[in-house]
């Protein structure tokens, strides 16, 4: 059976303050000290003052830090698997040059997304731009010791990236680890039910490159102005509820997924509320340790 990992989004849980100065820290030292999370995902562009204070917090509480760098891409319209080679090579050479910073803050994982779609004729290249991609961070990220981490995203509904199904995602994540061990995938349930997989077919899928969960809730209704990724609340109208998420929480445990290590699992809902920004964070906690308690009853 695998052990589950409490994981916080600060990034997303937190939206409307997360690039307030230093807020993700402390969160961190907040919430680090008080049990339940074991491990919590910033983002970028943290001062020394705040990579400090992340760092002692990760030591003090014996936490995990993973980083995300999707807005470092987003913001600077950054492509990982871009067909043109100065955009793709300068996108590969920032993320490099953020790893140090990343080390500073005691990241274990950086993870990233993949660029847009280019369309059926010149998705093969887009994704072999994103191999050679993922191959480079890897190896620089083997450095400083911290695993490098891909999330596979839709590719017709919403996001429309160019790595979608976890059927395309598994292999590639295989070739790259012929190379270099430190990579792996994020299983996001709200891209999975939008590419139109069965959730518990792409877990096994996915079971061997699988570093942790994200549990994101979607209407599958393609009719519902609610219809895409839109990181919304646990629950109908969305197909997520928590006796859901209990049942994936079991099969990824039956399936021994990160037995070794233990499975981080976050709940992807974004904080839209600039005043009671900790309003969210209280309800994902209680829907995600409702799930937790149900797999352990059984």
């Amino acid at each position: 059976m695998s052990k589950l990992i409490p994981s916080l989004l600060v990034t997303e849980v937190f939206f409307p303050v997360k690039d307030e100065k230093g807020f993700a820290a402390s969160v961190v030292e907040t919430l680090g000290s008080q049990g339940f999370y074991q491990s919590f995902e910033i983002g970028d562009g943290y001062d020394q003052e705040d990579r400090k204070r992340i760092l002692q917090a990760k030591e003090k509480n014996n936490l995990s830090i993973f980083q995300w760098l999707t807005f470092l891409t987003y913001k600077t319209d950054l492509d990982v698997s871009a067909l043109d080679a100065a955009l793709r090579k300068k996108t590969v050479s920032q993320i490099k040059e953020s790893l140090y910073l990343a080390a500073e803050c005691g990241v274990t994982t950086v993870g990233f997304v993949p660029g847009p779609d280019p369309g059926i004729h010149l998705r093969q290249a887009g994704l072999e731009a994103l191999y050679e991609s993922f191959c480079e961070i890897c190896e620089e990220a083997a450095t400083f010791n911290i695993h490098v981490s891909i999330e596979a995203m839709d590719r017709e509904v919403h996001k429309k990236r160019v790595l979608g199904l976890t059927s395309e995602a598994v292999p590639l994540i295989s070739k790259v680890r012929e190379t270099y061990s430190n990579a792996g995938i994020v299983f996001d349930t709200a891209h999975v039910t939008l590419n139109g997989e069965d959730l518990f077919t792409s877990l096994e899928l996915a079971q061997s490159v699988m570093d942790r969960l994200h549990f994101a809730n979607v209407v599958e209704d393609a009719k519902s102005e609610l219809y895409g990724d839109h990181h919304m609340p646990i629950g109908e109208p969305g197909f997520l509820t928590i006796e859901k998420m209990s049942h994936i929480l079991q099969k990824a445990s039956e399936l021994r997924i990160q037995s070794e290590k233990g499975l981080p699992v976050a709940v992807e809902v974004q904080g839209r509320n600039k005043h009671d920004y900790f309003a969210n964070e209280k309800v994902i906690r209680a829907a995600l340790e409702s799930a937790m308690n149900l797999v352990a009853s059984k």
